[in-house]
C-alpha cells in the first residue's frame, strides 16, 4: 500500500511539474511573440515613472495638482454639477473618482501612478497604429515609440496633459480600426466608440475627432446608409454638448469665446514655438515624410494648423491654447522623424555610405537618451534649450506648480495651517498653491482660488472672516513675483515658503 501511495504521489507531482513547465513555456512563447508590443508599453512607462520615483510623495505636473486633484475631490464630494463634470472632460474622472472613493488613497498618489500608465498606453497605441494601419514592421513601429518615449515635447505632454494623453490614445485606436465603407460593421462600431470616448476625454482631441469625421465624410465617394451617416454625426453631437458644458457659466469662472482684442503676434509666437519644438528633428521629419499615408494625418495637421491660426482671434478659448495645438502635432511628426532616421540608417549600412551617416546613426539615439535622462532626473534646467519657452514647456519634469525643492515646505505650510488656523478663517491661494491646499487641508477649511492673480485680488470675498491667510514664497524667492501678496505679513516660514496673514 505504501509503495502504491508513493507511486501515485510521484505521478501526481510529475504531472504537476509538466503542467507548470507547459504553462511557463506558453508564457515565454507569448512574451517572445509580443515582445515589441510589450516593450512599446514598458519603455515609456519606465521613462515617465523615473521622475515620479525621484519626486517621492510629491506631485509633478502643473495640471496634476492645480486641476486634477481639486476636481477629483469636488466630484467625490458631490460639489460639481452635471454640466461642470461634462465641461471638465469627464472620462478620466470616471475611473479616478470611483477608485478614490473605494480606496481613499490620496489623489496625489493616484495621479502619480496614472501618469506613467497613460504614457505607456499612448505609446502602445502608436505602436499598434504604425503596425496595423501604416503597415510598418514591428521594429519600425517600435522605433516610433522610441522617439516618442525620449523626445522632450512628447515628454512634456506626458508631464501633466493626462486628459489629452487619454484622448489621443483613444483617437489613435479609433484611427487604427479600419471600418468598412458604407456599412456599420463591427469595426465601424468600435471606431465610433473610440471616437466618442476620445471626445469625452479631452476637448482639443475632440476637435481632432470632429475634423477627422468631417474630412472622411467629405472625401467618401459613397453616400452610405442612413445608419452609417448618423453614426458619423454622433461624435459631432457629443462634442457640441461638451463645448456647451465647457463654456456654460455655471461650471466656474468659464472660458470666454468672445471679448478682448486680436492678437496677431500669437501666430508668430506659436510658429516660433513650433520651430523650437521640432527644429532639432526637422531634417529627419523631411526625410521621413508621412509614409504615403497623408490622408491619415491630413485632418490632424489641418486642425492643429487652424488652431494656431485662430489663436489671433479675441477670446481666451482661442488665444491661451495656441501652443497646445503644437504639442498635439508631436505624434505624427515624431513618427515621421523615426522613419527618417530609419532611412538614414539604411543608407549608413550601404557599402558607399558616408562617415557622417554613421555619426548620425549613433548620435541621434544617443542624443535622445541623454536629453531625456537629464530632462527626467535633474531638477534645475539641465539643458538651457529647455528653458526657452517656460510658459509652454517646463525646464525639468521634476516640477509641479512649484519647484520640487519647495514641495516639502509647501506641505509643511499646509500642515501648519491645518492645526493653527483659528475659527472664522479663510485661506486665499494662487492657482500654484490651490491644489496643495485642497489635498492637505481638511474639507472644513475654506479655500478661495485666486487663479493666476494675486491672492490680494480676492480680499473683497473675505469680508465675513476674521482671519485671512495665504501661502507664498518668502520675499526674493519663487515664481510669479508680480502676484506677491501685498498688505500681508509673514506668520511663519518653512524654507522658501511662507504663510502670510492679511488680518
Amino acid at each position: 500500500m505504501k509503495e502504491n501511495s508513493t507511486s501515485v504521489d510521484s505521478s501526481g507531482l510529475s504531472l504537476l511539474f509538466q503542467r507548470l513547465d507547459a504553462g511557463l513555456s506558453r508564457i515565454v512563447s507569448t512574451i517572445r511573440k509580443y515582445k515589441f508590443a510589450l516593450a512599446a508599453f514598458l519603455l515609456p512607462f519606465t521613462v515617465r515613472a523615473i521622475p515620479e520615483v525621484i519626486a517621492g510623495p510629491y506631485p509633478i505636473g502643473w495640471d496634476t495638482i492645480a486641476f486634477y486633484v481639486p476636481n477629483t475631490l469636488d466630484m467625490a464630494a458631490g460639489k460639481m454639477s452635471v454640466l461642470g463634470i461634462m465641461g471638465s472632460a469627464p472620462l478620466m474622472y470616471a475611473f479616478v473618482v470611483p477608485i478614490y472613493l473605494l480606496t481613499k488613497i490620496s489623489p496625489i498618489l493616484l495621479f502619480k501612478v496614472i501618469g506613467p500608465l497613460l504614457f505607456g498606453g499612448l505609446c502602445w497605441s502608436v505602436f499598434r497604429f504604425c503596425e496595423k494601419r501604416l503597415g510598418l514592421s514591428v521594429r519600425s513601429a517600435f522605433l516610433s515609440v522610441l522617439f516618442l518615449s525620449l523626445y522632450f515635447v512628447s515628454l512634456r505632454v506626458a508631464w501633466d496633459a493626462y486628459q489629452a494623453e487619454l484622448g489621443l490614445t483613444l483617437f489613435i485606436l479609433g484611427l487604427t480600426v479600419a471600418g468598412e465603407p458604407g456599412s456599420v460593421g463591427r469595426s465601424t462600431t468600435t471606431k465610433l466608440a473610440f471616437f466618442l470616448f476620445a471626445v469625452l476625454a479631452n476637448q482639443l482631441v475632440g476637435v481632432l475627432v470632429v475634423g477627422t469625421v468631417i474630412l472622411e465624410t467629405l472625401s467618401s465617394r459613397r453616400v452610405g446608409s442612413l445608419r452609417h451617416n448618423l453614426s458619423r454625426l454622433a461624435p459631432i453631437a457629443l462634442f457640441g454638448a461638451v463645448v456647451y458644458a465647457t463654456l456654460h457659466p455655471s461650471t466656474g469662472p468659464g472660458v470666454s469665446v468672445l471679448g478682448g482684442s486680436f492678437a496677431p503676434l500669437n501666430i508668430a509666437y506659436n510658429t516660433a514655438f513650433l520651430v523650437y519644438a521640432f527644429g532639432p528633428i526637422l531634417p529627419l521629419v523631411l526625410i521621413g515624410g508621412f509614409l504615403g499615408a497623408r490622408s491619415l494625418y491630413s485632418a490632424w495637421i489641418v486642425v492643429c494648423a487652424t488652431g494656431v491660426l485662430i489663436s489671433t482671434l479675441p477670446g481666451q478659448v482661442f488665444q491661451d491654447i495656441g501652443y497646445r495645438w503644437v504639442l498635439l502635432l508631436s505624434i505624427p511628426i515624431l513618427i515621421a522623424a523615426a522613419q527618417g532616421y530609419q532611412k538614414l540608417s539604411a543608407r549608413a549600412a550601404g557599402l558607399d555610405s558616408k562617415q557622417w551617416l554613421h555619426v548620425l546613426q549613433l548620435g541621434v539615439p544617443l542624443a535622445l537618451v541623454i536629453s531625456a535622462g537629464m530632462y527626467s532626473t535633474i531638477e534645475v534646467a539641465s539643458v538651457p534649450y529647455f528653458s526657452l519657452f517656460l510658459g509652454n514647456v517646463p525646464s525639468s519634469l521634476l516640477q509641479s506648480s512649484v519647484p520640487l525643492s519647495d514641495s516639502a515646505y509647501v506641505v509643511q505650510a499646509m500642515q501648519w495651517l491645518e492645526t493653527s488656523m483659528p475659527s472664522s478663517s479663510v485661506l486665499i491661494t494662487h492657482e500654484a498653491f490651490y491644489g496643495w491646499a485642497r489635498a492637505y487641508l481638511s474639507s472644513d477649511k475654506t479655500t478661495i482660488n485666486s487663479l493666476l492673480n494675486s491672492p490680494s485680488s480676492q480680499l473683497d470675498m473675505t469680508t465675513g472672516y476674521r482671519h485671512v491667510f495665504t501661502v507664498w514664497w518668502v520675499p526674493g524667492s519663487g515664481w510669479f513675483s508680480p502676484t506677491f501678496p501685498n498688505g500681508a505679513s509673514i506668520a511663519t516660514t518653512f524654507g522658501d515658503i511662507a504663510v502670510y496673514e492679511y488680518r
